[in-house]
């Protein structure tokens, strides 16, 4: 490993005085250049008392989504599928509502996310079905918008992608990218399983804090490791270290080789590499350039005149600015990473304040009671693919009033509800991922059938709304 030292220990200054900045409990950090890891440092700890080292193991969560794109180029380029051959050829159970989006998407498709269909995060939320049987769910989810026309990231069609990768292969997803990637490249401390993960000596445990301004003051707490609530591994659930990671940067910096050994096929990494759909989730980094592109697993952007992919975060602009020698125009570091950050603890953050919260909804109308007795609220609603909702009269226990309140229970998650006005109330889904940190705002509204009695629980969430059915109590 390089010796910190000249320029490396200005970065090492930089980057720890980012970290602590942060809140951020342990990270590392590795450059690759010209074909080899020029730097390689750990910061912070890994638990209460370790430090973090570029040997620490940790999830690298949507970074996954690289991994299982270019496993499935990998298959592709042996001859065993095909990138423009409808999907549902190789996994029969993937049929979609309109037979000709069936007959239609293709792993491009999948992995660019250009299906047209948004994500089922809140459908598929705490769910323990395998995930074929969440897959056959999906003929019943409309698409959002046309098939190619706009990119919508969703975790979602990669479940599908993956479900499809192991069925070629006669195998599961998680031994396709053992096959394909993890062995051919010789990254031995990287692999999918929690329970691998936590059997590792040198893993570094979650930590979370209830704001933005608390993790600046250093008040972070540590949470147990959990698996994700969302059972999509294909997306999100490899870990890995710097070190490892360096050896993949470096097979895709150089056509699928690594010190000079062809490891994936050069058409895989220039398959994935390749800008498939124009996005407009995040903007360019690069204040010259009016352009930002997704290819398969990777954001595609041009910055500062140099072809880029990547995934997201502010750090390896800063270490390009230096290594190229290139004109600073951003304090990637102090300016846009605390930006960045605290703009996710406004968005999300389970402390964040009513106005926030409110914005994601229709105005809020003020002393607007309900039209209904709550407990004509509650009862079981079902949807033809997300989980039921149970919705329940909890007795007072508000030191206010003493009120009665609704509450809700999805899954393992169960929470009060709050009024928002007339029959609309508003809830947080929190992510027991990482301790009830985050928070995903819902919107209930009860509404009333031609009969004058409660028939639906319309959830709005992320603009999206999903219409739940009250079950009679006789069929129940």
């Amino acid at each position: 490993m390089t010796n910190i030292t000249g320029a490396f220990q200005e970065w090492t200054d930089d980057i720890e005085k980012a970290r602590a900045n942060l809140g951020i409990q342990g990270m590392s950090v590795a450059v690759v250049h010209k074909g080899r890891i020029i730097y390689a440092q750990g910061f912070g700890k890994r638990n209460d008392t370790d430090p973090f080292t570029p040997e620490t193991v940790a999830n690298i969560a949507s970074m996954t989504k690289a991994f299982t794109a270019a496993a499935v180029g990998e298959l592709i380029a042996e001859n065993k599928a095909k990138w423009d051959a409808p999907v549902s050829e190789y996994l029969p159970e993937f049929k979609l509502k309109d037979p000709r989006l069936t007959a239609e998407i293709n792993f491009i498709d999948l992995l660019a996310h250009r299906t047209g269909y948004a994500g089922q995060d809140f459908e598929w939320y705490q769910r323990s079905k395998d995930w074929i049987e969440l897959i056959k769910l999906l003929r019943y989810v409309d698409p959002v918008i046309p098939l190619r026309s706009r990119f919508i990231y969703t975790n979602t069609m990669y479940c599908v992608a993956g479900e499809a990768a192991g069925r070629i292969a006669g195998t599961s997803y998680e031994q396709v990218v053992y096959d394909k990637l993890f062995q051919p490249i010789g990254m031995q401390s990287t692999g999918m399983l929690m329970d691998e993960l936590v059997s590792r000596p040198n893993h570094a445990l979650p930590y979370t804090g209830k704001s933005f301004e608390a993790l600046q003051c250093g008040e972070t707490r540590q949470v147990p490791l959990k698996h994700y609530p969302i059972p999509t591994p294909p997306s999100g659930d490899i870990y890995s270290n710097v070190i490892d990671l360096a050896k993949w940067a470096n097979v895709m910096l150089h056509g699928g080789q690594l010190n000079g050994v062809q490891v994936l096929h050069k058409e895989t990494v220039e398959r994935v590499t390749t800008a498939w759909i124009v996005q407009k989730a995040l903007p360019p980094r690069d204040p010259d350039s009016s352009l930002s592109a997704y290819g398969m697993g990777w954001f595609i952007e041009q910055y500062k005149g140099r072809h880029t992919i990547l995934h997201v975060g502010a750090i390896p602009y800063y270490i390009a600015d230096r290594v190229l020698n290139l004109p600073k125009t951003k304090d990637w570091l102090f300016d846009v990473a605390v930006q960045e950050t605290r703009d996710l603890y406004r968005l999300f953050g389970a402390d964040n304040n009513p106005e926030i919260l409110d914005s994601r909804f229709p105005p809020r109308l003020q002393q607007k009671p309900p039209t209904r007795l709550l407990e004509e609220f509650a009862g079981e609603y079902t949807h033809p693919y997300a989980q039921k909702i149970l919705i329940r009269v909890k007795p007072g226990t508000s030191e206010e009033d003493g009120a009665p309140a609704l509450a809700c229970k999805l899954g393992a998650f169960d929470r009060t509800l709050e009024h928002y006005h007339y029959n609309s109330f508003r809830l947080q889904l929190l992510d027991d991922l990482i301790d009830d940190t985050f928070a995903y705002p819902l919107l209930l509204t009860f509404v009333v059938g031609h009969d004058g009695l409660v028939s639906e629980c319309r959830v709005l969430m992320s603009g999206k709304e999903q219409v739940f059915t009250k079950v009679l109590p006789d069929t129940i």
